[in-house]
């Protein structure tokens, strides 16, 4: 008897447990926006942009490889990341590859993840400068 209720007890014990995360390895699932950038002057230089609070870029990381980009009272030419809406996503070691529409290539471009956490997401799409996005 002893051993049937230790058994359930072990049961609910590890169907009431919070499961880790559904993918530990995607921390880009989200949606994040845009706060500042250093937008690309040169191949070498880029000048520091910061997005106004009146405005709003945003992208969005799904679990099942979908990215989207839509903005809030600006246009991508204003504040653009890429300017492209929606598209696909896979994660190539240290970065992010990015399939948009209004891409040229089929390969999308390939952008490194400076870093992620659960707050801030920071990606170098251009090898000069770095964009930096808050999780919403």
């Amino acid at each position: 008897m002893k051993n049937v209720i230790l058994f359930f007890t072990v049961l609910i014990g590890l169907s009431c447990s919070k499961p880790e995360n559904a993918d530990p390895a995607n921390k880009l699932v989200g949606t994040w926006q845009l706060i500042n950038y250093c937008q690309p002057t040169t191949s070498a230089a880029c000048a520091q942009v910061s997005v106004p609070t009146d405005k709003g870029v945003f992208i969005t990381f799904t679990n099942d490889g979908t990215f989207n980009e839509y903005y809030q009272n600006t246009k991508p030419i204003e504040y653009g990341f890429l300017g492209c809406g929606s598209g696909d996503y896979t994660l190539e070691g240290d970065g992010v590859r990015i399939r948009a529409l209004c891409m040229s290539s089929t390969q999308g471009r390939l952008m490194k993840i400076v870093s992620v956490d659960t707050k801030q997401l920071v990606l170098n799409p251009f090898d000069t400068g770095e964009y930096v996005f808050v999780k919403k």
